[in-house]
């Protein structure tokens, strides 16, 4: 059986499912007030179960962004040499990241005091590389969000005035550099359902699990 490790944010965790000590958002409180009745909910168990895989490491961490150079950033070598276990390496790593970065309004290009989102994701894909030789890489586009109830909001823009699309379109330029697949997640119209407007509810799950699973069997992995 095929082995799935994830690298995420706070969209990604699930308590009990993620390295020791690290942050997580879907605690036991946000899994009622989300909806979430147990972990089968998560976009990535229904996507797992769909490839039908195990889970090997939900690299998870509430809060993180692609950009920095120590942890909890995804460029970091320490949340990028975490994705195996003493037993096994992943044979499929998806990777859906940045929308810490976005609503932190974070440069797309690096300047002379930071990296900046561009440079981070590519570090990060190039280490993943290097550390997981074998695996399958799939760089997931950033669904934009829509808040339960209100149609008339939706997470496409933040206050420094860069778009989402615009980290989608950085994210589909690192992957096809580095030779990574792409699950373009945000092409279409549908929007992830939250309460928040970045935290999805069960349904939201459901809305990105689809699409992953859509372009998943579009992709020859293996």
């Amino acid at each position: 059986m095929r082995l799935v490790s994830v690298l995420g944010d706070s969209i990604s965790t699930f308590e009990g499912y993620n390295p020791e000590d690290y942050a997580v958002y879907y605690d036991k409180y946000m899994q009622d007030w989300n909806g979430l009745r147990n972990v089968e909910d998560t976009w990535w168990a229904r996507v797992i179960r769909s490839l039908h895989a195990r889970l090997c490491v939900n690299n998870s961490y509430s809060g993180s962004r692609v950009t920095g150079e120590t942890f909890p950033a995804g460029a970091s070598e320490e949340r990028l040499r975490n994705l195996g276990t003493e037993e096994n390496d992943p044979d499929l790593i998806l990777i859906y990241m940045g929308l810490n970065d976005f609503a932190g309004g974070i440069d797309l290009v690096s300047s002379l005091d930071s990296f900046g989102f561009e440079d981070s994701y590519d570090i990060m894909i190039k280490t993943l590389k290097r550390n997981y030789p074998s695996a399958a890489i799939v760089c997931g586009t950033l669904m934009p969000s829509a808040v339960k109830g209100r149609s008339d909001l939706e997470v496409s823009e933040n206050a420094a005035g860069i778009g989402l699309e615009e980290y989608n379109e950085t994210i589909r330029l690192m992957a096809q550099e580095n030779d990574c697949y792409l699950a373009d997640l945000a092409r279409g119209t549908e929007k992830c359902e939250t309460l928040d407007g970045f935290h999805p509810t069960a349904r939201g799950h459901e809305t990105i699990a689809g699409k992953w699973i859509s372009c998943l069997n579009n992709l020859e992995l293996f």
